[in-house]
């Protein structure tokens, strides 16, 4: 991996429980909020300017720009959410351009896996362990603001953004340079 093992570990610290956090109340709100983004963003600020040399942490808004870009596409074609969106453009600051390919294996894989999991405890006796949660409810589209249309369950996708974040900070420390 070419990102840095300095930097992934210092951004992993602080990243994991905000990460958590994005998980609990997007599964029980589906919501993104913010704060949180904004928050996410400031982690990756602060620890880029400490660890990075300035060219490297100039050239990682490109990452955002172009994933911003892409996903904005999608939420206008009612695919995801804007708070989906939001997280997952600011969550490419923390990835080097050498790492792209990898970042996008991860964030299959973590985004299959949040679903599944998802669908999992929704159809099973797990759902009792937090029966008021969003996630598990399906939701009628009459105010146009759901994605999609008609009766529906949607996966909160913040869930798999987190884990696929967190899962490239944690190699990134374990077999970064």
């Amino acid at each position: 991996m070419q990102v840095s093992s300095t930097f992934a570990l210092w951004a992993l610290l602080p990243a994991l429980p905000l990460c958590v956090y994005i998980f609990w109340v997007d599964m029980k709100h589906k919501r993104i909020s913010n704060v949180s983004v904004w928050a996410l963003f400031a982690i990756f600020v602060v620890v880029g300017l400490a660890t990075l040399p300035i060219m490297e942490f100039a050239w990682r808004f490109a990452n955002y720009g172009v994933v911003f870009a892409v996903l904005l596409l999608m939420w206008m074609a009612r695919q995801v959410g804007a708070g989906d969106v939001k997280m997952a453009a600011v969550a490419a600051l923390f990835v080097d351009k050498g790492d792209a390919s990898y970042m996008l294996i991860i964030t299959f894989a973590s985004i299959a896996v949040a679903v599944l999991a998802t669908l999992i405890v929704r159809a099973t006796p797990l759902r009792k362990l937090a029966p008021d949660w969003a996630a598990w409810k399906l939701k009628a589209s009459e105010n146009n603001i759901n994605v999609g249309k008609g009766d529906q369950i949607t996966i909160p996708m913040g869930t798999g953004i987190g884990l696929a974040l967190c899962t490239y900070l944690l190699l990134g420390v374990l077999h970064g340079h």
